[in-house]
């Protein structure tokens, strides 16, 4: 990886200096860029609201003078508002990429890049639904390479190679819940340089039973030290939150009647994954077993099981922060694309956090001392800048 020279570098106000004003006119009042650092420095000291934005900025208008302009005061909530919902969501998040355009992820080996989709839940109007964002986590880094915005789940499938699209991809691995297991996603994927592991699920049936009929038939017949000794089976144990649960992985890349019958682009091998869980306090056990396709060439079982871990990250360190340290579902944001808008200060309000060396914290932790202490979220804040290992 390659961390940004001082030359390359930008502070957080120089980097909001470059979003386009979208006003028009003599009576503008507040400085875009003013309003969206308020904005984005309330959100990582605690606030959810338009009116905690206001009320945040407003207690602190003081200390924040010495660094932005604010002839007008303090923008009211509804002012936040109205800006937020209408400030092009393009620039803002093209202002933040010359962070993620600089890191060399083919420097590091079975770098995952996982995409995953999440509604805004009460960001519905009469005008549109419920907005979904379609993201790109690099697994190993927590970081938001990219995302996409759309209205219906449904357009899912047409946003994905939109985003990859957006991102330099080479020599990754892309992986996808099972709405993303789909012939042109799997050839956008190969067309953008990466590899893909696809899971297989009842949204392609008929692969699903064939596949499924060759594993009880074919695979899980032979030993496992046999398959062991060739690769193609490997298990891991974790024990947490209540239970033990065994994963064992079978691949099989020599099924050349896949090949022939489903034209995917570059499809090499499959993979299955038999989780066996068991609860400590009850001693109740359940096994299920999740299907995968994938392109690699040269693949392992111990391998595929570390690569299709890695696609959780996005689901337990972006998602789930969303909801618990943020509040994002809590919400209500529902005028014009504001709820996107919020959506991308708060990954970037998270990635600041993380980001930070200064103190040795959880998330919600240093979310909670940038709520106590002004320098320390003006630190946090003024100082970002993604340091790479």
């Amino acid at each position: 990886m390659i961390a940004l020279t001082k030359e390359e570098q930008k502070t957080f106000l120089e980097l909001l200096a470059e979003v386009p004003e979208f006003r028009k006119g003599n009576a503008i009042k507040y400085s875009l860029r003013d309003v969206l650092f308020l904005a984005i420095f309330a959100i990582l000291c605690g606030a959810n609201t338009y009116t905690g934005m206001q009320t945040f900025s407003e207690l602190h208008i003081k200390e924040l003078r010495k660094y932005l302009e604010l002839p007008e005061g303090i923008p009211s909530h509804d002012a936040f508002g109205d800006i937020l919902s209408r400030v092009d969501i393009q620039a803002v998040n093209q202002c933040f990429r010359i962070f993620t355009d600089q890191i060399q992820m083919a420097e590091k080996q079975d770098v995952v890049v996982a995409l995953d989709g999440k509604t805004i839940r009460r960001s519905q109007s009469e005008k549109h639904r419920a907005f979904h964002i379609e993201t790109a986590y690099l697994s190993d880094m927590q970081v938001v390479l990219g995302q996409v915005a759309i209205d219906e789940k449904s357009n899912e499938i047409t946003a994905i190679p939109e985003l990859l699209k957006m991102l330099t991809l080479q020599k990754c691995t892309v992986t996808i819940d099972a709405i993303g297991t789909h012939e042109s996603i799997a050839k956008a994927v190969r067309e953008a340089g990466a590899e893909y592991i696809l899971p297989v699920k009842e949204n392609q049936p008929t692969m699903l039973d064939d596949i499924r009929f060759y594993a009880e038939n074919e695979v899980f017949t032979e030993k496992h030290s046999v398959l062991a000794g060739e690769d193609r089976y490997a298990v891991q144990n974790d024990k947490g939150h209540g239970r033990i649960e065994k994963r064992e992985c079978y691949i099989f890349d020599s099924a050349d009647w896949l090949k022939e019958q489903y034209h995917w682009t570059d499809l090499h091998g499959v993979a299955v994954i038999r989780s066996t869980r068991t609860m400590i306090n009850t001693g109740e056990t359940s096994t299920y077993d999740r299907y995968f396709i994938y392109s690699h060439t040269e693949m392992t079982a111990e391998r595929f099981l570390k690569l299709q871990r890695k696609h959780w990250t996005i689901e337990n360190n972006l998602h789930w922060c969303l909801d618990c340290c943020f509040h994002e579902d809590d919400m209500h944001v529902r005028l014009g694309h504001a709820a996107v808008v919020i959506n991308s200060f708060r990954k970037l309000c998270m990635q600041m956090l993380k980001a930070d060396s200064t103190v040795k914290d959880s998330l919600a932790g240093k979310r909670q001392r940038c709520a106590w202490s002004f320098d320390y979220a003006l630190s946090v804040a003024l100082n970002f800048a993604l340091s790479l290992p």
